[in-house]
């Protein structure tokens, strides 16, 4: 049973932003933990959240984890996706879901922040 993982994100109207994007999903993708690496955006971008699921599902995958690369556990992160999931849960009842806590919750943010400090002095 295969297992893909959706990087979500808010998505950005700025022209470009999206790139940035791009290039971690491929970086994730390349590093081969997981077969299928999907990204998608909440707003303001394609693919949206359900498009990248419906394609995995079009990949027969049997489970889904959707990472929320936000910064904060807002409301996007503890009401609008839990009730997306929510919703494909009742569209897809043997499709397993689930989503991790918002990514800048990791303790390892703390190490981001300091070494972007570090390279602050330029």
């Amino acid at each position: 049973m295969d297992t893909a993982v959706i990087i979500l994100f808010h998505g950005s109207r700025a022209q470009g932003a999206g790139e940035t994007v791009r290039g971690l999903v491929s970086e994730v993708r390349r590093r081969g933990e997981y077969e299928i690496v999907e990204g998608a955006f909440l707003r303001h971008g394609r693919p949206g959240l359900m498009d990248a699921i419906q394609h995995c599902v079009q990949r027969h995958v049997g489970k889904i984890v959707i990472v929320p690369f936000f910064l904060q556990m807002g409301l996007h992160v503890t009401a609008d996706i839990p009730a997306l999931v929510e919703e494909v849960r009742k569209r897809y009842p043997g499709l397993r879901i689930s989503m991790t806590d918002a990514v800048g919750s990791h303790p390892l943010m703390i190490d981001i922040v300091l070494d972007l400090a570090g390279k602050g002095n330029h």
